[in-house]
């Protein structure tokens, strides 16, 4: 398969559709689940789609270990390219990683001012200008709206879409009326589109508790395949 084709049958052209074209530039979106399910995995398969078309990636990394976000980059676009047949595929990993960029910083030790400072010194000596942002570990037990506040402003001034990956509380997902569970509900109003990842039996179920401001949400169709960290088509 080439490039272009699996860019037009990606089943995240799925994923637009139902969520009305997706994030637009200057917007939030989250991905939550319970430690360990597939957030990482799924960000890195949205951000290798848009890398594909030619967008800028900066990804934000809180992890203990940051060599891991690399690696899952490499896994998930070795099983697309596996499952897909892709021709080329080498050639088209280092094209991608070329609009790619990580930054790590330690959970503890950073203010937001100083995030935002740091991404700005990096495009003013790189000119590297990301159309998308992926913010992965960051710890929204602690987050603010401020602080939160500050995100989205900031996805505004950068002309660029933000997403989150968000961690549930494991025992208790105190969900608001709408379904949103703790500690993302507090922030729901922040955000265009919140996707939670639900495991089930032989997959994990992509369910969509926000689409902007709309009253009927539609269903994802969607999983992440355990096995391959992939999203796939799935009629529920």
């Amino acid at each position: 398969m080439l490039k272009e084709e699996l860019i037009q049958r990606s089943p995240l052209r799925v994923m637009e559709k139902s969520i009305h074209g997706g994030v637009d530039k200057g917007n939030l979106g989250v991905i939550t689940a319970r430690k360990g399910v597939g957030k990482t995995a799924c960000l890195a398969h949205m951000a290798i789609d848009k890398m594909l078309q030619g967008q800028k990636l900066l990804h934000i990394s809180f992890a203990d270990d940051p060599k891991h976000v690399e690696s899952w980059y490499r896994q998930v676009f070795d099983e697309i390219s596996n499952t897909y047949k892709l021709e080329n595929a080498y050639d088209i990993y280092d094209e991608v990683i070329r609009n790619r960029m990580i930054i790590h910083f330690k959970q503890d030790e950073i203010t937001f001012d100083k995030i935002r400072e740091h991404i700005k010194q990096i495009e003013g000596g790189s000119d590297f200008m990301p159309d998308l942002m992926i913010v992965d570990g960051r710890d929204f037990e602690n987050m603010t709206l401020e602080n939160l506040s500050g995100w989205k402003e900031f996805a505004k001034n950068q002309d660029a879409v933000i997403w989150f990956a968000a961690v549930l509380h494991r025992d208790d997902l105190q969900l608001d009326d709408t379904g949103i569970p703790a500690p993302v509900k507090q922030f729901a109003d922040l955000f265009d589109v919140i996707i939670m990842l639900e495991p089930q039996p032989d997959y994990i179920d992509m369910k969509l508790l926000k689409d902007h401001d709309n009253q009927n949400l539609d269903k994802l169709r969607l999983k992440l395949d355990p096995k391959t960290l992939l999203i796939s088509n799935h009629r529920v």
